[in-house]
Formats: C-alpha cells, sequence, structure tokens
C-alpha cells in the first residue's frame, strides 16, 4: 500500500505535465493556423457584411493594411473574425491572400485616354488617378457597370465603357454549344469589331439592346451575323444569353425606352461646362466661364422641373468632372436629351459675339434647330446659327445631344450681359421653349 502511495502523486504530476503539452501545442497549432489564414486589406475601406454576398446589410468597415482572420469560404467570400470578436463577410478579391492565384484573374486594356479610376464603383467616387489607352491592368471584379482593377498596388474602379477585356476568367462554352445561339448586346454601348481583338477596327458601337445569332467562337470572342448579312466580332463577356427570362426583360425596356413624346416625360441631362481646377475662359472683369455655366445650367434646370422633367447635372457646384464622366452621365439615365453649356472666346478680342448651337451626328440636328430657334427668338445676343462641332461630348455620346455657346468672354458688350440673372433666365426659358416643342408629339 506504501508503494503505491508513493507512485499516486507522481503520476498525477505526469498526467498533469502531459495534458498541459497537449494544450500548450493545441494552442500553438490553433495560433500557426490563424497566422497562416491572415488576410491584409487591400483597399481603402472594405465593406464587413453579415454573409458572403453583396446583398446582405454591411456590419462594420475595415480600412486599408488591416489584418483580418480567416474562419471560412463561400462562393468568392471570406468568413473573418474581427478585432471584437463579431464575425463577418468580405470580398475575398479585396484582401490580399497569396493562396489566390493570380492565374485565375484576367487582364484588360485601357480603351480610352485619361480615364479616371474611382475610389468606389461610382461617377461621384473620389478620383485616384487616371489611365490612357492600351494599358493594361489587372482585372479583380465586375459590378454591374463598373470593373475593378489593381491600380498602383491597391484596388480602384473604372467604368466597363473604358476597358477591354483580354482574358475572360470564365471557361468558354465549346463551339457546339454557342454556334447557333441568340445573344444580347448593347446593355451598355458595345464595340462591335472587325476581328477578335481588342485593337481591330471597330465595325459599329451598339448602345441600345439588341438580339444577334451567334455564328462562331474565336478567343473567346462571339463572331454575329449583322443586319446586312455582314460578321463582325463581339466580346463574350459583354454579352448575355437570350432566354425567355430576360427577352422579356429586354421587351419591357424597349417599352420604356421609347422616345418621350412630352417635356415631362423626358430625362434631360444638364452638363455645366469647365469647373473645379478648369475655370474655362476667364473674363477681363474677372469671372469665370466655369461659374456662368453652372448659373446658367441651374436655372435651366428649375425651369425644366418645374415642367415635370426629370433633370440631371453634371455638376451642381464647382467641381471638376472629367469628359468622360459627362458622356457616362447621359449613358448611365439613357437621357433624351444631353445638353452641354458653355460660353465661347476668340484668339483677338471684340471679333465675335453671340450664340452658337453646335450638333455632331444628323441625329441630333432636329434637337439643335429647335433650341436654336428659341435663343434667336428669346436672345439678347446675335445668334450665329446651328454648326457641326467634333467636341467630346457630342461625337462619344450615344444619346441626342448638343452643345451651347452661349457668348463671348471677350467681347466687350457681351460680358455686358452673360454674367446677369436676368440672361441666365431668358437662356433657360429658350432651352424651355425649345424642349417643350422638341418633345411635342
Amino acid at each position: 500500500m506504501k508503494e503505491r502511495d508513493l507512485h499516486k502523486p507522481f503520476s498525477k504530476r505526469v498526467f498533469l505535465f502531459i495534458v498541459l503539452a497537449l494544450f500548450a501545442l493545441m494552442i500553438g497549432s490553433l495560433a500557426a493556423l490563424a497566422n497562416e489564414n491572415k488576410v491584409t486589406v487591400m483597399t481603402s475601406t472594405l465593406n464587413v457584411r453579415y454573409g458572403p454576398g453583396l446583398s446582405h446589410e454591411i456590419l462594420t468597415q475595415v480600412h486599408e493594411e488591416d489584418s483580418l482572420n480567416i474562419l471560412g469560404e463561400e462562393n468568392q467570400w471570406y468568413k473573418v473574425r474581427l478585432s471584437n470578436n463579431n464575425i463577418g463577410w468580405v470580398a475575398s478579391w479585396l484582401v490580399e491572400n497569396e493562396e489566390v492565384s493570380a492565374d485565375t484573374r484576367a487582364n484588360g486594356r485601357i480603351s480610352g485616354n485619361q480615364v479616371n479610376i474611382r475610389q468606389f464603383s461610382s461617377a461621384d467616387s473620389p478620383v485616384l488617378g487616371t489611365v490612357n489607352m492600351n494599358e493594361e491592368y489587372q482585372i479583380l471584379y465586375t459590378e454591374g457597370d463598373w470593373v475593378q482593377i489593381l491600380y498602383g498596388g491597391r484596388v480602384a474602379w473604372i467604368h466597363a465603357n473604358y476597358i477591354e477585356r483580354l482574358d475572360s476568367t470564365v471557361i468558354a462554352a465549346s463551339s457546339e454549344e454557342t454556334n447557333g445561339h441568340q445573344i444580347r448586346i448593347g446593355m451598355n454601348p458595345t464595340n462591335i469589331r472587325s476581328s477578335p481583338d481588342a485593337n481591330a477596327p471597330l465595325v459599329q458601337t451598339v448602345s441600345s439592346v439588341e438580339t444577334y445569332m451567334v455564328i462562331g467562337e474565336e478567343n473567346s470572342w462571339y463572331e454575329i451575323e449583322l443586319s446586312d448579312g455582314s460578321t463582325a466580332f463581339v466580346a463574350s463577356w459583354l454579352t448575355e444569353p437570350v432566354t425567355d427570362e430576360n427577352e422579356a426583360s429586354a421587351q419591357s425596356s424597349q417599352a420604356a425606352a421609347l422616345p418621350a413624346t412630352h417635356l415631362s416625360e423626358a430625362t434631360i441631362v444638364i452638363d455645366a461646362g469647365h469647373g473645379g481646377h478648369d475655370p474655362g475662359a476667364v473674363a477681363k472683369t474677372g469671372f469665370t466661364e466655369a461659374d456662368i455655366a453652372l448659373a446658367t445650367s441651374l436655372k435651366i434646370a428649375e425651369n425644366l422641373r418645374t415642367a415635370g422633367a426629370n433633370v440631371i447635372m453634371t455638376r451642381t457646384d464647382d467641381t471638376f468632372v472629367t469628359l468622360n464622366d459627362r458622356v457616362y452621365y447621359a449613358h448611365r439615365a439613357h437621357a433624351d436629351a444631353f445638353i452641354s453649356i458653355h460660353y465661347d472666346a476668340v484668339d483677338i478680342p471684340n471679333s465675335m459675339s453671340g450664340t452658337t448651337t453646335y450638333y455632331y451626328s444628323e441625329n441630333e440636328r432636329e434637337l439643335a434647330d429647335t433650341i436654336n430657334h428659341y435663343l434667336i427668338q428669346n436672345g439678347p445676343l446675335r445668334n450665329n446659327g446651328v454648326r457641326h462641332g467634333n467636341y467630346f461630348v457630342l461625337n462619344s455620346n450615344h444619346r441626342p445631344s448638343i452643345l451651347l455657346e452661349l457668348g463671348y468672354m471677350n467681347h466687350d458688350h457681351d460680358i455686358t450681359l452673360i454674367n446677369t440673372a436676368h440672361y441666365h433666365q431668358t437662356i433657360a426659358d429658350a432651352v424651355y421653349y425649345g424642349l417643350s416643342s422638341y418633345f411635342s408629339p
């Protein structure tokens, strides 16, 4: 009995030691596992959601360089534990994880010059920088009309109109599966090219939803048959297959997109030229084109809203808006008319006076003529008529668009009028009468 009693304390000590050793080993393993499954936030502000998807409510936000522990993964979303022990979900493409292979992501080529890169997927979001034609960036994610790219080591957003995907992350269907089926394109302005390459000559741009028959596929591009019997190519990632559901939706959208027959039914984009660090022309008395273009635009918007029109302004204060974004506002809203407001200047002061109405496509000639008619009737300055103008906000705009030059900043007589509330109201009345006539049945 005594011998066994002597061994009891020793056995307990050994057992306790083993338990503690195993516990320490388990804690160490868990710590190592946690370290191995940490990710770093790549974007300035990242939403943490209650579930794995954009449809879930936002729980909180974390910030760039924050470290998160991964607890699980579902549908390209990571389940993470926050510093306060709350559990949430973050998009995997917005965090840095060495186990996420770059091979699963696509590259894109920029298709415009001086295109703004934004912090979030919105034209109102802060600008992080600009990119230029033919530069290539890694595509991380696509959400609606916006594409997320890796820009300077961080994530940023660019509108889908200005980047063309070079290689798709989606495995293309076989030729047998694609040939002979119908696709829809034109949900956003979509380029159709002569060959399956983003640099190939442009055949046409489709700016409203249309249906085409696929007759072949090459390098993630669909070969389609055009209305004249010829063939061309469209990037497959800019299309969607025709189904009973989206065909019905398309018919509904087309019905909703019929041209307005009354001003109260119309969506009008009023574009106040210049702004921010771009003052435009400056009068010798000190006021700027940006200031009076905005003042005039606000009066126009007020008149049109009183008439029941849906009015969208590209700017409502002294901020800089890129030409790309001005056009984007019109495309996004499916605008019935886009009117850009400017004031002019020439090299030789006092050599030109008055107003001029510009259009780019013959499709816009009626709109230009109608507005200009009322500028002649109402305007106190001479009228220089309607002219063809190759301006970006016109030639890149797939919505009916005109540009108004409403006086000369370096003409002594013009500047006595154009910086007055009475003149701005006169212009607003002329635009109102013009649009009322243009949209009349």
